[in-house]
């Protein structure tokens, strides 16, 4: 498992046992034998803002900066979030009967809210290895497809806005202060024993409305509405502790939530179908906290209420019996509840799920050749490379690149269709970095098992660009341009045959049929070695490539050279004390034999 998505399941882990003990803690709050002096009794689970925030922000920052490729960062951004949570809400609605049947209105409810968490998979930390579906588009058609869906999600959301302020100003145009003293008198003890501190929300009466309802997103600006009609104290106070438990739960800025997703899925009709039934869970779930340990004789109180006060729910206004659309759950939930469970696992559970699963499905935009793409234009003759390694091994191989030329043939007519998205692609077994000299400076690329990472050097930003390779690479073709580079790998073992350390000799002069492809004669580089191992009595010798012959030299610090005989099964003996190890190997490559001298360290040598 990879780092990031090790972070991915912790932070998940994490999130999904917070909102369970949310869910336990506000039951707790809202129950009526709480405790005096408590926090405020209803308290939201989840906020209905962060995900639009995000969004909304995220992209106005992109579109300010523009970076290169802004239209599909953004559009595969939005594709697979809220295709997610398309998915998500589909799965929900037709598990809903069953859910509402064991689980309790509040676990129902927050289960519609929880995808505003799903802002923290967008992050670099919350990578995934790779996509495991990638839908392929033409570049062309991203910012044709990003305006269309931009257009579509902001007229609903203008529309719903819209329509919010255009009801609110028809409640509030003829809408007085409620000055009744017995009425008060009700408000200000639910006020009171819902604990609110200093509420800035205010109760009046309008003749625009035929059921209470609340209405405001802010509490400063929300308005508890009576319609100009008598209730009974005990009336009163069951729909006074209805909306109070809306405003306290910020209930608005939930279904403003729910619009939001409603507006970015625009174009998925059944979308609109949950939309309706989470709005019918949030008043399950205020039915439910309303009732706690109420009387028979209150709840059938109350389901009269719900009967005679069908009204208008626009916007997002929380009301107290917006319509007939769940009546007959609604009053069945009221008069015989069913016990059930509380559900704060369960929606942990669906939380962690929800963030595990994230960002599997991705976009992909067709980019054009490598010619294109991995080298920017400039000539592919014209690019050598500068080092080539493979870096899964544990040796992190070093190669030799047989024919330059016709390596870079090969990767200039390789197809490749840009990934945007939150991906390494480095769980596969494969990971092979080149570095190239190029007129315009140094690029770098990482070859995995489907996928390119560019990171062009020569400019400013240096930023990485990630590609797909449509069927995977090639690997019996791209390794064919290869070889590994002569190398020795020393493993150091004590009088005891124990290994303690690993390490690869420097390579310090290599050949091939009379050139000279490696020289640090003249290098004042120290040699790699161990330094301060007393204990190293021997060391095992492997070599990268078939070895026909090889010597070994020993210079000790005080001393004449001498020569070493290694043991049939590779081990070399060592001298006693400080010595510089010299090599000579001839190497069996796929274009000739190699004569390389390598040279290490045991002990502090000058």
């Amino acid at each position: 498992m990879s780092t990031s998505l090790f972070m991915r399941g912790l932070l998940a882990l994490i999130m999904g046992g917070g909102f369970c003990w949310v869910l336990y803690r506000n039951k707790n709050e809202e129950d009526v034998f709480a405790p005096e002096g408590g926090g405020q009794r209803y308290l939201p689970v989840i906020s209905g803002v962060i995900l639009p925030v995000f969004v909304l922000g995220t992209a106005a920052v992109m579109l300010i900066v523009r970076p290169v490729g802004v239209e599909q960062s953004i559009l595969s951004m939005f594709f697979s979030l809220f295709l997610h949570i398309s998915v998500y809400y589909l799965i929900l609605l037709a598990l809903l009967p069953f859910l509402r049947r064991h689980f309790s209105a509040a676990a129902c409810a927050a289960l519609w809210l929880i995808p505003n968490y799903l802002y923290l998979t967008q992050q670099n930390y919350m990578e995934l290895p790779a996509p495991a579906l990638t839908l392929r588009l033409p570049m062309g058609t991203a910012g044709v497809l990003l305006a269309v869906w931009a257009a579509g999600a902001a007229a609903v959301m203008l529309f719903k806005i819209a329509s919010h302020l255009r009801f609110r100003r028809q409640v509030l145009r003829a809408a007085r202060a409620e000055e009744g003293p017995a009425v008060l008198a009700v408000w200000n003890a639910e006020i009171e024993a819902a604990r609110f501190k200093k509420p800035k929300f205010r109760m009046v009466r309008s003749p625009a409305v035929s059921s209470p309802l609340s209405i405001g997103l802010f509490e400063r600006t929300t308005r508890v509405v009576l319609p100009e009609r008598e209730y009974s104290p005990e009336e009163l106070a069951l729909i006074f502790r209805h909306e109070l438990v809306h405003i306290g739960r910020q209930d608005a800025w939930s279904k403003f939530f729910l619009a939001f997703c409603t507006a970015m899925c625009w174009f998925n009709p059944l979308m609109w179908l949950a939309m309706g039934k989470s709005a019918d869970d949030l008043e399950l779930s205020c039915d439910e906290a309303v009732l706690q340990n109420e009387s028979d004789a209150r709840r059938r109180q109350y389901a009269d209420l719900l009967l005679t006060a069908a009204g208008d729910g626009r916007g997002f206004t929380t009301c107290l019996s917006p319509g007939a659309k769940a009546m007959r759950y609604r009053l069945k939930s009221v008069v015989k509840p069913a016990k059930k469970f509380t559900g704060g696992v369960l929606v942990g559970a669906v939380f962690f799920v929800l963030c595990m699963t994230s960002g599997y499905v991705t976009l992909a935009f067709d980019a054009g050749t490598g010619a294109d793409v991995l080298f920017d234009g400039q000539d592919p003759a014209a690019c050598t490379i500068a080092s080539a390694r493979n870096w899964k091994d544990d040796s992190r191989q070093e190669l030799l690149c047989l024919d330059e030329q016709g390596f870079a043939g090969f990767l200039a007519a390789l197809p490749l269709e840009q990934i945007t998205g939150n991906y390494s692609f480095t769980d596969g077994p494969r990971e092979t970095i080149i570095i190239w000299d190029t007129p315009r400076g140094t690029l770098s690329t990482v070859f995995y098992e489907k996928a390119v990472k560019v990171v062009p050097f020569y400019t400013e930003k240096m930023e990485a660009t990630w590609y797909s390779v449509p069927g995977g690479m090639d690997w019996t073709r791209f390794e064919a341009f290869f070889e590994p580079q002569p190398a020795l790998y020393l493993v150091f073992e004590d009088e005891n045959g124990q290994r303690f350390a690993d390490i690869n000799a420097s390579l310090w002069r290599l050949e091939q049929g009379g050139t000279v492809l490696e020289d640090r004669t003249g290098s004042p580089e120290d040699v790699s070695g161990i330094f301060g191992y007393e204990e190293a009595r021997r060391v095992r010798l492997s070599f990268s490539l078939p070895v026909q012959e090889y010597s070994v030299t020993a210079e000790p610090e005080s001393g004449a050279p001498f020569a070493l005989a290694p043991s049939e099964d590779g081990l070399l003996p060592l001298a006693d004390g400080p010595a510089l190890y010299r090599v000579q190997a001839a190497l069996e490559g796929s274009n000739g034999v190699y004569s390389a001298e390598f040279r290490f360290a045991v002990g502090d040598v000058d």
